[in-house]
């Protein structure tokens, strides 16, 4: 198996460091601001992750404000290894290369939203729940 069939693999490398990143919620919320940046700019050229990114950019944001804590610590660091990796401008396919620069990001993602959708679906809930409640009218109004 090369390391292009493996997401898995792919990720094992970011994965020490999304622990180390984790741990601090101004580093998660700068990864995921900085991840949604290379997706504005990259939009065109990024086929599925333009559809499966922004729930994990929500989901990540949400965390390091502190409104969202139910992701278990482990999912947490698979998240977070994914979006270094979607940073990362030199990984197994460098995202320079047109058409097939992003290939390796979108199986990474693919993998991280799979490893992790029961907590993605959670979140999504919880979103759904607190949108509800926003538009909701003020007691007594």
């Amino acid at each position: 198996m090369t390391e292009l069939d493996s997401p898995a693999r792919l990720l094992s490398r970011y994965r020490h460091r999304a622990q180390r990143e984790a741990k601090q919620p101004g580093r998660v919320r700068s990864i995921a601001r900085r991840a949604g940046a290379k997706l504005r700019e990259h939009r065109d050229q990024l086929g599925t992750l333009r559809d499966d990114l922004p729930v994990l950019l929500r989901l990540a944001r949400a965390w390091a404000r502190g409104d969202y804590r139910a992701i278990p610590w482990k999912s947490l660091v698979l998240l977070v290894a994914g979006l270094l990796y979607f940073l990362a401008p030199a990984d197994a396919v460098p995202d320079f290369i047109p058409v097939l620069g992003f290939l390796d990001d979108a199986a990474v993602i693919a993998y991280v939203l799979r490893a992790i959708q029961t907590d993605v679906r959670a979140f999504e809930e919880w979103e759904a729940e607190a949108d509800a409640a926003r538009a909701l009218p003020p007691p007594g109004a």
